[in-house]
Parts: C-alpha cells; sequence; structure tokens
C-alpha cells in the first residue's frame, strides 16, 4: 500500500511540474535553419552575326542560376568557367578555358551569365563537320565547407556542370 501511494504522489508531483513549467505565452525557441543553397549550371546557348552563309562570329553563353535559397559568399570562392574542347579530346578533359567569371552573391531565382565569341566556319572541318563542345562549370574552392558561412554550402553537386555540342552553331548557319 505504502509503494502504490508513493508512486501515485511521484506521479501527482511529476504533472503539477510539468504543467507549473509549461507557459502558454513562451514561444518555442528560435532554431536556426539551414538553407538550401543550389546553384545550377542551367544552359548554354548560342548566337552567331554571320559575315556570309557560312561564317561569321559565334557567341556561346552559358548561364548559372539559383535554384536554392540566396547565395552569399567570399571574393574568390566560386568562379563560373566555360570551357571548349575539341572533338576527340578525352572526356576527362576539360579543354581549353575561354571564360571565367567570378561572383559573391546570387538571389533566389537570379541568374548570371558568361560569354565567349570567336570566328567560326561551318564549312571548315574544325568546325563545320568536327565542331568542338562547350562545357559550362561552377566551381567552388575546395575549402568552402569548413568556412562557417551556410549560405554558400552546395547542396546539389550534381547540377554544377552541363555540356552542349557546337553543332547547334552550323545549324544556325543553315537556318
Amino acid at each position: 500500500m505504502k509503494t502504490t501511494n508513493y508512486i501515485k504522489t511521484l506521479i501527482l508531483i511529476a504533472t503539477t511540474t510539468l504543467f507549473v513549467s509549461c507557459d502558454p505565452n513562451d514561444e518555442s525557441p528560435i532554431v536556426d535553419e539551414v538553407p538550401s543553397i543550389d546553384l545550377a549550371a542551367e544552359s548554354i546557348t548560342f548566337t552567331i552575326d554571320k559575315d556570309t552563309d557560312f561564317v561569321g562570329t559565334a557567341t556561346i553563353t552559358g548561364t548559372i542560376k539559383n535554384v536554392g535559397d540566396y547565395f552569399s559568399s567570399g571574393t574568390g570562392q566560386q568562379t563560373i568557367y566555360l570551357f571548349e574542347r575539341s572533338l576527340g579530346t578525352p572526356t576527362t578533359q576539360r579543354g581549353n578555358l575561354v571564360a571565367t567569371r567570378s561572383f559573391t552573391e546570387l538571389a533566389s531565382n537570379g541568374t548570371l551569365e558568361i560569354s565567349y565569341s570567336r570566328q567560326w566556319n561551318s564549312s571548315s572541318p574544325a568546325e563545320g563537320e568536327f565542331a568542338p563542345e562547350y562545357i559550362l562549370d561552377i566551381s567552388y574552392d575546395p575549402d568552402i565547407f569548413i568556412d562557417d558561412n551556410k549560405n554558400n554550402d552546395d547542396t546539389n553537386h550534381d547540377n554544377n556542370n552541363i555540356m552542349e555540342s557546337g553543332m547547334e552553331i552550323n545549324n544556325l548557319f543553315r537556318n
């Protein structure tokens, strides 16, 4: 009997303590949410300025998009690269670097572009038959995850680069 009364008393004290410590006016502690940072290599597009039916200036434009939360980082911690890779170059190599752009901030849904212009001859073997490939790459400093800045920690590396064939430039000359 003493044990039953003792247990009942403990339950009564625990319940009373629970209700006394719960103030309905207290707000839950604010928990810092980890931002969802995701910059994506969105597209590589081509335009031409024709000199003749086969020759002109081709402009290659790479676009990245922030598909996550606001991105903010330090100078030199991230760069957009645009590479031109000759057909037949091993895929383990990026090719020739033709343009770079550093940045420190990008709003959610914001975009950044990088462009490169070059002479193009759609009747030559080097461009017409064996057009180069273009690679857009978002690159981060190797130490970016240890800088205590959660607003620059990309959560999805699978969308940080894309490749397009320059054959699309030849199609523009045909149209």
